[in-house]
């Protein structure tokens, strides 16, 4: 009887015994698959913050304009908001020649009177209210806001060639001729916004903008260091300029050269396939702010 009962005890113990140690082990595997857990977690979190900011850069890269260059570049700016100033003449002339020129006139005329054989008192002097007139219509005449594209373009082509210069009078250096092509580019454009059907300016515009690709390529073997210079003021990028690139319907679509016009309609492959890519956007920036 003791026998049977300790073989009872025995039995029990090694029946009870299997079940207490996978208890042990679940509460160890638990613990292990929760710290793995909080791993993965953040290491998703960091990887989906990483294709985040991988896809910020590639749309800021992406939306850099081939033919324009970057937004409030500051140099075309500047040179658009010279020829917009009051005080600027056309023509190469300055304010202060002007001013020399209408003192000699004036005094040429009393000296004419004074050699002539009329009578002085007969002939009234002009108050300075005339001759204030008389000055500001000649300044208004000659002001650039007032001249044709032509000479705005002359007025333009030389403070780029000015600012971009590595010498005086420099105009055969690689970064002239791009700055100055991007001068040319910039009216191109306008007039061609302005007026849709003109394909010959715009044939034009597409062949300046290659030839200002060649030229910052050779400028980027020939002269690395001045070439990313050149590039910065213009408002353009690397790989703007490293790209293969035809300024097509697509490209005037794509940066809406005409506003909201639709001049190529994307096929159900390639829709699908933006709205997959747009929706993977979401997603990763969804996750990220959570």
């Amino acid at each position: 009887m003791l026998c049977i009962r300790r073989c009872v005890r025995c039995d029990t113990k090694y029946v009870l015994s299997p079940l207490f140690s996978a208890a042990r082990y679940f509460s160890s595997s638990s613990s292990l698959q929760g710290s793995k857990a909080i791993k993965f977690l953040k290491s998703q979190r960091k990887k989906q913050a990483n294709l985040a900011r991988q896809s910020e850069l590639r749309n800021s890269m992406d939306s850099v304009d081939p033919v324009l260059g970057r937004e409030s570049t500051p140099f075309v700016n500047r040179v658009m908001a010279e020829l917009k100033e009051p005080g600027v003449l056309s023509h190469g002339y300055q304010t202060d020649e002007v001013e020399r020129m209408i003192a000699a006139v004036e005094s040429a005329q009393k000296e004419q009177l004074e050699l002539s054989n009329l009578n002085a008192e007969l002939i009234e002097p002009e108050s300075s209210d005339s001759l204030q007139a008389r000055r500001e219509a000649l300044l208004r005449i000659l002001s650039m806001r007032n001249t044709d594209n032509k000479n705005s373009m002359k007025l333009a082509l030389r403070l780029a060639r000015e600012e971009f210069q590595r010498f005086p009078d420099d105009t055969g250096s690689s970064e002239v001729q791009a700055a100055c092509m991007t001068i040319r580019i910039h009216n191109l454009v306008s007039h061609v916004k302005d007026h849709q059907k003109d394909h010959a300016n715009t044939r034009v515009l597409r062949t300046l903008v290659q030839q200002r690709q060649r030229i910052l390529r050779y400028l980027k073997k020939d002269n690395p260091e001045r070439y990313y210079w050149t590039i910065q003021k213009l408002g353009l990028t690397d790989a703007v300029i490293a790209q293969e690139f035809n300024m097509d319907r697509r490209y005037m679509q794509d940066f809406k050269f005409f506003g909201d016009k639709i001049l190529v309609r994307d096929s159900k492959k390639v829709a699908g396939q933006k709205r997959r890519e747009m929706r993977k956007q979401r997603r990763v920036t969804n996750n990220v702010q959570l």
